[in-house]
């Protein structure tokens, strides 16, 4: 079968659904406010030091308080975790702005003040380095050292493309 090959940025979009990679909760502190966000731009860039790197909207309260301390916390969802679809929706369907996302949320806070779920199959504590940030214009690459991570030895990180399929059969 012949590729369809499309250049319009909607169709680009559409086409980029087939990039595989995780959905996760990016969280973040700042003085005593905490925020989270979904997170699906990660990826590993080196492992020796273990090094990872995020893609941040510029407009969020999460980039926000990463650019002020350099810190975050990435949690890995769990699938097989009935709540995640809520989970998803709280950290992913409204601003930290206007809400205190933590307020009724299970959480404790890792070694550098930033909140860690409880039920994710794994975290990792992250601090950025900040001679390699690079400004995409709406994002921001933060690249980062991994310091410390913990896993639970069970459930199965949710993909991206499998959250989109939930979506999808839920329409």
């Amino acid at each position: 079968m012949a590729f369809t090959v499309v250049t319009d940025s909607g169709k680009l979009n559409q086409a980029l659904f087939q990039v595989t990679h995780g959905l996760y909760i990016l969280t973040a502190a700042s003085g005593d406010r905490l925020n989270g966000q979904c997170l699906d731009a990660l990826m590993q860039v080196t492992n020796a030091p273990p090094r990872v790197a995020i893609g941040v909207n510029k407009g969020s309260l999460t980039h926000e308080m990463i650019a002020e301390t350099g810190q975050f916390v990435v949690n890995v969802l769990d699938k097989e975790d009935p709540r995640c679809p809520e989970v998803i929706k709280h950290f992913g369907f409204q601003s930290g702005r206007t809400v205190d996302k933590f307020e009724d949320i299970a959480y404790e806070l890792g070694k550098i003040g930033i909140p860690i779920l409880p039920d994710a199959v794994a975290f990792y504590e992250c601090r950025t380095l900040p001679e390699v940030t690079l400004d995409l214009e709406t994002h921001s690459l933060f690249v980062a050292e991994v310091e410390r991570a913990g896993t639970r030895g069970e459930g199965k990180p949710l993909t991206y493309n499998e959250y989109r399929e939930t979506i999808r059969k839920r329409s």
